[in-house]
């Protein structure tokens, strides 16, 4: 039986509500008795806001129920004699990036996270997962729709950088030139960095303001991503990550790539420890460039590649001139990549390392466990939770070629 909101230990009534494969889903009516593992949440929206699902247990009992998500995916999957490191923890308050939902009509516009199992928009007050720049914003952010779109909804990614805020706003309504002055006017008063409006569907963004550069620094390089552009959601989280793939690295000469480079958060770390070449391939041209333009003015040796991985994986004969790859692909994983890796290797060589990076347990253990029957090692899995609250995990796995 599936009960959100309790803690091992407690006494509870619950209300059964449907069927969940084989067990049932319950909705939560009473605390008779609370478990010693439950807390008192910190946010005033936890319950309602679908952002957290974890404030009402203790450090503790979360950083063990985490844990067990990726020992019990490497288990499904065949690979329970993985050893799993510790579990590395790190607080809330970091979060640099976040995407939150608006609308707006008669008027008023309101601005946050989407209620849990539902589309009902919390008007976020509060949010203690965000680095204090990024919920500063909102309140201006609301008048702006207010002023800007009669009648609307959409979507706005917020990132913090060292120039300040990137705004990436997204929404149905076309801009006229007193949009685009009233957007602009928003980016002076608010101090932004950036400032992009881009209609659904995707497509490209049109720029309002860039009052300065919106720089991240991967290692000791700064990179200007594009709007509304992937980085991992803290730079403590990332710093944390890249430690690990850097640690597994470690000896490995000669080229390296990295698959699912983005705009290089682990591409050019690499290059500046390794000081060798890196291939960085990703399937959106936008982050290379970014990614090549600070290779370049940090004096790396980096090459990349614009290639849909998942439907054009590296074969075994374009793996061979490596001597590692790492991989850091979406949550739906790297399946076809992890099948090209397991095929026999090209007799001139190829790699005997692949560090994968994941934020999906299951889909890592699946890739793994194509690894372990295409005849590689796999030599440890660590728990990297950076998603504080929320059943998220990220994950880095080592494994290396028993024959090399």
């Amino acid at each position: 039986m599936f009960v959100p909101f309790t803690a091992p230990g407690d006494r509870i009534l619950a209300r059964i509500e449907s069927r969940r494969g084989d067990g049932l889903v319950a909705t939560l009516v009473e605390v008779i008795t609370p478990g010693s593992g439950r807390a008192d949440p910190p946010c005033p929206h936890f319950g309602r806001c679908g952002g957290c699902t974890l404030q009402h247990l203790e450090p503790a009992a979360q950083a063990v129920w985490k844990s067990e998500i990726l020992a019990e995916a490497l288990a499904r999957a065949g690979l329970g004699d993985v050893p799993c490191a510790p579990l590395v923890s790190l607080p809330p308050g970091q979060r640099r990036r976040a995407v939150f939902a608006w609308s707006a009509r008669r008027g008023t516009a309101r601005i946050g996270f989407n209620a849990r199992a539902s589309h009902t928009l919390i008007d976020l007050e509060t949010c203690p997962l965000l680095a204090p720049a990024l919920p500063s914003v909102l309140a201006p952010l609301r008048q702006l729709l207010a002023e800007l779109v009669p009648e609307g909804r959409g979507d706005v990614t917020v990132t913090a950088t060292e120039g300040g805020l990137d705004l990436l706003i997204e929404g149905e309504a076309r801009l006229d030139l007193f949009g685009r002055e009233t957007l602009a006017r928003f980016a002076e008063t608010a101090d932004l960095a950036r400032l992009h409006w881009r209609l659904p569907g995707g497509g490209g963004a049109e720029p309002i303001a860039r009052r300065r550069p919106a720089l991240v620094r991967f290692g000791a390089v700064a990179v200007e991503p594009p709007p509304g552009a992937f980085l991992q959601p803290s730079r403590e989280g990332e710093a944390a990550i890249a430690a690990a793939v850097l640690a597994a690295l470690d000896g490995c000469g000669g080229k390296l790539a990295d698959l699912y480079a983005g705009c290089g958060s682990f591409t050019l770390p690499i290059a500046q420890r390794q000081r060798g070449a890196v291939h960085a391939v990703e399937g959106e041209a936008a982050p290379l460039g970014a990614l090549a333009a600070a290779a370049r003015a940090g004096g790396l040796t980096v090459t990349t590649e614009t290639r849909d991985l998942a439907r054009r994986p590296l074969t075994p004969s374009e793996l061979a001139p490596y001597a590692a790859v790492v991989l850091d692909p979406p949550r739906a994983g790297a399946a076809s990549q992890a099948a090209e890796l397991a095929r026999p290797a090209d007799r001139r060589g190829g790699p005997g390392v692949v560090v994968m990076v994941s934020c999906a347990p299951a889909t890592l253990a699946r890739d793994l466990r194509l690894l372990r029957d295409g005849g590689w090692q796999i030599e440890h899995a660590m728990p990297i939770d950076q998603f504080p609250w929320s059943a998220h995990l990220e994950a880095v796995a080592v494994a290396r070629r028993r024959d090399g």
